[in-house]
């Protein structure tokens, strides 16, 4: 059985398997999957979803998926990276999205679902499959405007599916000075700094969202957290009259040991000393 992955900035693999080929395996690129007939199993991180003819499910890095196949099926996949869009957004300006793509495939409760849509959307949807297929034998179909707004076409598709059910998502993508100055705001709180609630926050899948942070920071979050940390007790133990147990108590230290350990680990030096120097 084959490990399915994809580094190319876009591929288009359109199958008809009586067995999955694919082991279990974990994303590392986004994946639009169409069902043109059969049916089976979607077996998705925790969740198990029935699947039949005409259905939609998107994945993003992190994500751990799996087809059981009971019928015959029929399967497309869009494969891309988000160097894909960000191509594309530089020669299609006239294009403004309310959300993007790559945060649509971040929604964790759509993934955990299939998508289906009533006609006409459910014939515009199998007939743009059908063009971006006929058309995948283009020599460099990654750059190809045709399949780009094809692929639009299926996401916006996607935002009405979002409208019907009056379902409100976050509009922007959001900058670092965002995330910097929610961290920044609840670093006294460690649980609203652990990664699921600062994904959450942000609408970012948990499983992508250190990858997200590393190439938007040049950082890991952990390393991030550390020298944030870092900085704010050294200006704690500026304040002679500040207790180390106080501020082990601020940052969420388990006690002062704890505090000392971070302490000397990046600074070579006991905070009590540190503060005595100081």
């Amino acid at each position: 059985m084959r490990r399915c992955s994809q580094l190319e900035t876009l591929k288009i693999v359109d199958v008809i398997e009586e067995e999955y080929s694919c082991e279990l395996h974990v994303q590392d690129h986004f994946e639009v999957i169409y069902i043109h007939y059969g049916s089976g199993v979607h077996i998705f991180n925790e969740a198990t979803v029935p699947y039949e003819k005409g259905d939609l499910f998107l994945l993003a890095p992190g994500d751990r998926h799996y087809f059981t196949v009971h019928s015959v099926t029929r399967f497309t996949y869009i494969k891309f990276t988000p160097g894909y869009f960000e191509f594309h957004s530089h020669s299609a300006k006239n294009v403004s999205y309310e959300i993007t793509p790559t945060a649509i495939m971040q929604i964790q409760w759509l993934k955990q679902d299939k998508i289906t849509v009533k006609e006409p959307c459910q014939t515009i949807l199998k007939n743009t499959f059908e063009n971006i297929i006929l058309y995948n034998s283009t020599i460099d179909v990654a750059r190809s405007p045709i399949i780009y707004y094809q692929i639009l076409s299926i996401f916006g598709m996607i935002k009405e599916y979002l409208k019907a059910r009056s379902i409100e998502v976050k509009k922007q993508t959001p900058t670092n000075a965002h995330i910097a100055a929610y961290i920044q705001e609840n670093i006294y709180n460690r649980e609203l700094i652990g990664i699921k609630s600062v994904a959450k926050h942000f609408n970012i899948s948990p499983a992508y969202f250190s990858s997200y942070f590393k190439r938007n920071f040049g950082t890991s979050y952990r390393e991030y957290l550390e020298k944030l940390l870092l900085q704010l007790v050294k200006q704690r133990l500026q304040t002679k009259e500040v207790k180390l147990k106080q501020i082990a108590d601020e940052f969420g230290f388990t006690d002062v040991s704890h505090l000392s350990k971070f302490f000397k680990k990046h600074e070579r030096i006991n905070p009590r000393n540190y503060a005595v120097k100081e």
